[in-house]
């Protein structure tokens, strides 16, 4: 019996031609929205064994949803596609993430048979806390930056000041600017007169959080 599986990704013809290439290779797509908000009547309507979110444009959102999905149905496989190379630049914490999660880099994907397994993973393997089909692609510079560097960077790359940031951790200003300088190091920027770190470190974030990137070319 085939699997059937919702995708939900707010950008319904990313979502359209993923449900195509799947029902190629043998997965049931029952569904498709762009709206994290029709979960629960997705749900109820389509009995579904896996849901696919797109992780980028409202990672929260996307997050608080799969967390809802496993309150309905506990045994319901959970799969999160993304471009971001490391979670916590969208304020994720890998203790968030519900158990058996399977979490693919959308860059990654070069075979449809990746993420076939890995929606078939993630409804046979719900003991493990998560896991991702390709270690590799997550592997950068970015994961020698503590929680706490990692939602600086987060937060300077948004437009929050010093001290905002420094009300919002509850530290000093001073402790801030550590964070920061400590960050720039770690990530091997060089110190440039003509460049406010701020902007360097903004330009850093954006690199990695690309939620433009197009869509994997998925190979049947």
């Amino acid at each position: 019996m085939a699997i059937r599986i919702v995708l939900i990704d707010e950008n319904i013809y990313d979502s359209l031609l993923l449900a195509c290439a799947l029902e190629n290779d043998g997965i049931s797509v029952s569904d498709t929205s762009n709206n994290f908000s029709d979960l629960d009547a997705l749900m109820k309507q389509n009995k579904p064994d896996a849901i696919v979110f797109s992780l980028d444009t409202h990672a929260s959102q996307a997050l608080s949803a799969a967390q809802k999905a496993r309150k309905v149905n506990p045994e319901v496989g959970l799969v999160f596609l993304t471009n971001v190379p490391d979670l916590r630049l969208l304020g994720i914490n890998e203790k968030e993430l519900p158990q058996g999660v399977q979490i693919i880099i959308k860059n990654s994907v070069k075979q449809l048979d990746a993420l076939t397994n890995a929606i078939k993973g993630s409804i046979q393997d719900l003991e493990t806390i998560a896991s991702s089909l390709d270690e590799s692609a997550f592997v950068s510079h970015l994961q020698s930056l503590t929680q706490v560097q990692i939602e600086t960077l987060r937060l300077v790359a948004l437009g929050s000041s010093n001290a905002e940031i420094a009300r919002i951790r509850l530290v000093t200003e001073k402790a801030v600017e550590h964070t920061i300088t400590r960050m720039l190091q770690a990530l091997k920027i060089a110190a440039n007169p003509r460049h406010n770190a701020r902007v360097l470190l903004s330009r850093e974030y954006y690199r990695w959080v690309d939620v433009d990137n197009q869509s994997p070319k998925l190979v049947p």
